[in-house]
C-alpha cells in the first residue's frame, strides 16, 4: 500500500512520503473544485515539507483520488491532541493564480469553443496546464474584465444545452485539462436492503421556476430579447413541467449578451436546471 500522502515542490519534483498521515479525507464536486484535508502528528520531522502552496498527492489505500496543493492560510495545529492538519484545494486552483487584466472578448461565428479555452489558457503567468480533449464545437461570444482563468474556464459551457464534464491528467507536466460530453452510464451503486443503512431525500423548491423572460444588453425598448430567435415568437420560454407545477415566472437579466441566440441557449439552459425541485439524497 502506497503511503496516504507523497508530497511535491513546486517543480513537483518528489520530495517525501508522509508515511504516518491519518485522518485523510477528500471531496470530489462535480465540475468545481475539489477539497482534501490531512493530519500528521505534531513532531512528525515531515511537517517541514508541507509547505503553504506545496503539492499533495492523495491516495485512498492504492487508488490516487488526485494531486492537490496546501492552502496556507487553512493549516490547524492542535497542540492537545499534538498534530496539524493540513487543508488542500486541488490543483485546478492554480488557475486563480492568473489573470485576465482589462476587457476580452472572443468567439462567436467562425471560433470555436477549443479556440476560446486556448485563449484563456495562455494567460498562464506559469504553464501549469494544457489543452487536451474538447467534444464540443459552439461559437458563442465570450466577455470577460478583470477575471481570473479559474472562473473564465468554468464559464466557457456554462450556456451548453448539454451536460459536460471537466476531466484532468495530472499525471505529466503540464498537466492537461479536458472537456467532455458528460458520461451517464451507471457507476458505483447503493441498494435498499443490501448495501444502505439509511436514506435522507430533500426536497427544495425555493428556486423552481417554469418560465423564463431572458433579457440581454441595452435598456428599456431597446433591450435584448429572444423574440426573434424564439420558435414561438414569445420573449419567454416555457419548460415542460407547467402543467406538474403551474406557471411560475421568473426575469433573468444578464446584460453580458448581446447576441439574441447565446441569450436564449443559456436561457434554455437555466431552465432546464430550475424546472423541478432541487433534490438532495444522503446515505
Amino acid at each position: 500500500m502506497k503511503a496516504p500522502v507523497i508530497i511535491y515542490d513546486l517543480n513537483m519534483n518528489r520530495v517525501a512520503y508522509l508515511e504516518n498521515a491519518f485522518n485523510v479525507g477528500y471531496e470530489k464536486i462535480y465540475n468545481s473544485l475539489w477539497k482534501a484535508s490531512f493530519t500528521l502528528p505534531l513532531d512528525d520531522p515531515k511537517n517541514s515539507y508541507c509547505k503553504p502552496f506545496w503539492y499533495a498527492e492523495i491516495y485512498d489505500g492504492n487508488d490516487k483520488i488526485g494531486l492537490f496543493r496546501i492552502v496556507p492560510s487553512s493549516t490547524r495545529h492542535n497542540t492537545s491532541e499534538k498534530s496539524i492538519t493540513y487543508e488542500l484545494e486541488h490543483v485546478l486552483a492554480t488557475l486563480l493564480d492568473s489573470v485576465m487584466f482589462g476587457y476580452h472578448e472572443i468567439g462567436g461565428l467562425g471560433t470555436y469553443t477549443r479556440e476560446v479555452l486556448e485563449y484563456i489558457l495562455s494567460f498562464q503567468k506559469k504553464v501549469n496546464w494544457q489543452l487536451g480533449d474538447v467534444e464540443f464545437s459552439r461559437q458563442f461570444l465570450y466577455k470577460w474584465e478583470n477575471e481570473n482563468l479559474y472562473s473564465a474556464l468554468l464559464s466557457v459551457p456554462a450556456p451548453f444545452h448539454e451536460e459536460y464534464a471537466w476531466t484532468w491528467d495530472t499525471e505529466s507536466y503540464p498537466w492537461t485539462l479536458n472537456l467532455k460530453k458528460a458520461d451517464n452510464s451507471y457507476g458505483p451503486q447503493i441498494r435498499y436492503r443490501r448495501n444502505m443503512a439509511g436514506v435522507e431525500v430533500e426536497e427544495d423548491p425555493t428556486n423552481l421556476f417554469t418560465r423564463i423572460y431572458p433579457l440581454g444588453y441595452g435598456e428599456g425598448i431597446n433591450q435584448l430579447t429572444i423574440e426573434k430567435v424564439n420558435p414561438t415568437g414569445k420573449p419567454y420560454i416555457d419548460a415542460d413541467t407547467i402543467e406538474q407545477f403551474g406557471i411560475i415566472e421568473r426575469i433573468w437579466v444578464d446584460k453580458r449578451y448581446e447576441n439574441p441566440e447565446a441569450l436564449y441557449n443559456i436561457a434554455k439552459v437555466l431552465l432546464e436546471q430550475n424546472k423541478i425541485p432541487q433534490i438532495s439524497i444522503t446515505v
